[in-house]
């Protein structure tokens, strides 16, 4: 169900008035104030992707035998602590592999690869958009501080308020993961026998 809707139903079962900025409300105070300034939307409902940063390196690189360097490079990963992502792929004397881990264990992985064969330095894609450290704060100080002002309201609405509660979390949750960011990295590798 569309939370808007949702929302609204919530508050008409809980006998309360529709808030400020519904249709409802927005015109009931068209009627009583001609002056009435409008506020731009703002998606509260809106969920931020954990963890914040996330990045796609593809990677090619040559050795002169998959039998022997294939296993180095496994090593390699397997001692930054990178996790499997896919079955890896064979192909002739090609092998496609991919890895995750965190940004600063890729870099130290592709330094050791760099002693296993020929690779060179890795195509990096952002895959999402960064978070505005201020703008979750501002979202959470502002919710926060509607909870408290509406207390009394809230506690007849215990839908509503459970909801609030489940965005502030999420947005404590951001919060923390903001002031220490790790950059999550896929690798995407492509090895070739010379």
């Amino acid at each position: 169900m569309n939370p808007a809707i949702w929302l609204a139903a919530a508050l008409a079962a809980s006998g309360a008035a529709a808030p400020a900025g519904t249709p409802e409300r927005m015109q009931e105070k068209k009627t009583e104030d001609k002056a009435l300034i409008e506020h731009p939307p703002v998606q509260w409902l809106k969920v931020y992707s954990l963890p914040i940063y996330r990045e796609s390196w593809r990677l090619e690189g040559l050795v002169k035998s998959l039998d022997q360097d294939l296993p180095k490079v496994r090593e390699v990963f397997q001692k930054v602590g990178a996790a499997r992502a896919g079955a890896e792929e064979a192909s002739g004397r090609l092998r496609r592999l991919t890895y995750r881990c965190p940004k600063e264990s890729a870099k130290r992985a592709l330094a050791e690869l760099k002693k296993a064969g020929s690779f060179g330095e890795p195509s990096v894609r952002e895959i999402v958009e960064p978070v505005s450290r201020a703008e979750v704060q501002g979202r959470t100080k502002a919710l926060e501080a509607d909870k408290a002002g509406h207390a009394e309201e809230l506690s007849r609405m215990p839908a509503v308020s459970a909801l609030l509660d489940e965005m502030l979390g999420h947005l404590r949750g951001v919060e923390s993961a903001l002031a220490k960011p790790e950059v999550e990295v896929t690798l995407h590798l492509v090895i070739k026998e010379r």
